[in-house]
């Protein structure tokens, strides 16, 4: 259910991004390269469930892309906490703290159990 409720606000955002226009996938734009690429978007701890990851060694980054720094890695044995998520790279990644570690980042939602957080930032 997250992952329909995820799409359909990145769809709608989408709309509204572009006044109502539809615009073909051609007409979309990269994402500017190098340090601009690897902001991170404002967040904040909206949702405060516990989440896993599904597998090993995940990146937590600076900022949704795999462009982005990897500032330590989760373990599917850590507890993370989720704080809301945003349209990233390749779909939608979720803030989280994994309380494990102590590193704060970015993880693709695909990568988290329960495919991440349920509110957006």
């Amino acid at each position: 259910m997250r992952l329909r409720t995820k799409l359909a606000a990145v769809a709608v955002g989408a709309v509204a991004a572009t006044g109502g226009l539809a615009l073909p996938a051609t007409a979309a734009v990269a994402a500017p390269e190098g340090a601009a690429a690897c902001s991170s978007p404002a967040w904040s701890n909206r949702d405060g469930h516990a989440g896993s990851t599904n597998t090993d060694y995940v990146n937590i980054r600076t900022g949704p892309t795999t462009e982005c720094a990897s500032l330590g890695q989760a373990q599917a044995n850590h507890s993370l906490t989720l704080h809301c998520w945003v349209a990233g790279q390749d779909g939608t990644w979720s803030h989280v703290q994994d309380d494990t570690t102590g590193v704060g980042g970015w993880i693709k939602d695909n990568l988290l159990n329960g495919y991440g957080s349920g509110l957006p930032c």
